[in-house]
């Protein structure tokens, strides 16, 4: 664990260091051995290379267990050292090429610093997640329970391997699998909201006594449950009864989100209580910041890619730009290119992480002007790996010149976001899978926002329902989202409506007002 370490420890107060015990006291050690070695090789050794750039190494060191202001004080100290290696080592050499080495040397300490103190807070901004999503989970208004399914999966490839040829009918038809399947799940956590449902003492009365709150109808519903986990599907939605350890029986909405990326095995079963409706109207802000958080997990395949391509350029282009440096005749234009470059794709990383920045706070509306294409380019940007993984192709028509709407930024872009993934989801089975997103004026001077999907579409029966809280048409779906996206667009004065399209799949029509009342 991280702490502060004290006058008495001989570091400066304010840069935290990893507890010193057993081979975390390692690293520093070898690290200052590193640091004392190359200064004295780099000092005395008449040898003509440029041996300060192992310093880098040194400072990539240094962030196991410094945080970024020591990481950047141990960056001073190995340009300090480097300099004082140069101005004794000139005796050695000629002073042109003891230069040359002395500047590559610098470079490279500070693109090591760079990469370091960008890694570092990439890792700061999932650790604050990391917090915010704890803190989200325990207070938010709606019962949570972490689930591992790990042993469920594992009953189920054994299953397979067996040659059982239909999970499903196995399922429906074996009333002693379900409930063992129920028994192989492991309740990780559960938060303040399910405690007071189940009306337990404490957090670990409600995961010890799930047996006592299981109804007859609440093992049908998990048998369900356990249907739509085997067969693949992200999520599942349903309602049941269970009752409280002192035996009162309550109505819920089970909403249950499968891990999606085939790594995890844990997933988030959550219970709103329905039995008195007027509670879902004091959760309705909760659960919208609940979905942008969920929608978020969802899409951690696409934010590890564009945080991570961008480092991956600056490591490229550092190397490049070494090579250039290192050259008999250094071509500073080139080098000065990569360096350009690197400058480049740090502000893009570090809009990645504003951007997730601003998707996970949770804070009033802020009314402004915002253009809608810039919008839509955020979005796509933000979910570019996630449609890619899916194999969907994506078009963009997007109007130039468009007025712009007076909206929050964040919640338009969480109602695209919802709409995105409902049409990736749509397009699962889908033989042909196109989504297309346009921009354009409408007819009555609205800003208009159209996302098309080539997906199963929906029923003349099924298309009314559309906007329903708690009704979906996807098995596994949670009947929140668009109804949370028809408040949204609807709270910015505008409409959303859905089509049938002639071929296939369905087509989100939105229309926001525009803010004509600045230049």
């Amino acid at each position: 664990m991280p702490m502060t370490a004290t006058a008495a420890s001989g570091i400066r107060p304010g840069i935290a260091l990893r507890a010193w015990a057993g081979r975390d006291r390692l690293l520093p050690l070898l690290t200052a051995a590193l640091a004392l070695a190359i200064f004295l090789f780099d000092t005395f050794s008449p040898m003509k290379i440029a041996v300060a750039v192992l310093y880098a190494i040194v400072i990539l060191m240094s962030v196991g267990f410094l945080d970024r202001r020591g990481v950047l004080l141990v960056a001073l100290g190995c340009g300090g050292l480097t300099v004082i290696g140069f101005l004794v080592g000139l005796r050695h050499t000629g002073f042109e090429a003891h230069l040359l080495r002395g500047i590559v040397s610098l470079s490279a300490i500070a693109i090591a610093t760079l990469l370091a103190q960008r890694g570092q807070a990439t890792t700061e901004v999932l650790r604050d997640s990391e917090r915010r999503w704890r803190g989200i989970f325990h207070s938010v208004g709606v019962a949570i329970w972490e689930e591992d399914f790990t042993r469920v999966h594992r009953l189920f490839e054994d299953l397979t391997r067996q040659g059982v040829p239909d999970l499903r009918r196995r399922l429906e038809d074996d009333h002693r699998l379900v409930e063992r399947c129920i028994a192989l799940v492991r309740i990780v956590d559960a938060n303040d909201a399910a405690v007071r449902l189940v009306g337990a003492a404490d957090a670990a009365q409600a995961i010890a006594g799930r047996a006592r709150i299981f109804l007859p109808e609440t093992v049908r519903t998990w048998r369900d449950l356990l249907i739509a986990l085997a067969e693949g599907r992200p999520s599942f939605a349903g309602e049941t009864v269970l009752q409280t350890i002192a035996g009162e029986r309550r109505s819920v909405l089970l909403t249950v989100t499968f891990p999606a990326d085939g790594v995890r095995s844990t997933g988030l079963l959550s219970a709103v209580d329905i039995t008195e409706r007027q509670a879902l109207a004091e959760a309705r802000a909760e659960l919208a910041h609940v979905s942008r958080i969920v929608t978020l997990g969802e899409l951690t395949a696409s934010i590890a890619h564009e945080v991570k391509q961008p480092l991956a350029a600056i490591v490229t282009d550092a190397q490049a730009c070494l090579r250039w440096l290192d050259r008999p005749v250094p071509a500073l234009d080139e080098a000065r290119a990569c360096a350009g470059r690197i400058a480049g794709q740090a502000n893009r990383a570090d809009h990645v992480v504003q951007r997730l920045r601003d998707l996970t706070r949770k804070a009033e509306p802020e009314r402004m002007p915002v253009d809608p294409n810039i919008v839509v380019d955020e979005v796509v940007e933000l979910m570019r790996h996630e449609i890619a993984d899916h194999g969907v192709a994506l078009r963009t028509r997007l109007a130039p010149g468009l007025p712009p709407v007076a909206g929050d930024r964040i919640q338009l872009q969480q109602v695209l976001i919802n709409l995105v993934v409902n049409a990736i989801q749509a397009m699962a089975t889908a033989p042909r899978r196109e989504l297309t997103i346009e921009t354009s004026m409408g007819s009555a001077g609205e800003v208009m926002v159209d996302v098309q999907d080539s997906g199963i579409g929906l029923t003349l029966e099924e298309m009314p329902r559309l906007f329903t809280p708690f009704r979906t048409t996807k098995p596994g779906g949670m009947g929140l989202g668009l109804s949370i996206c028809r408040s949204i667009v609807e709270a910015h004065g505008g409409r959303i409506r859905a089509s049938r399209n002639a071929d296939a799949g369905l087509t989100l029509h939105i229309a926001l007002p525009a803010d004509r009342g600045r230049p």
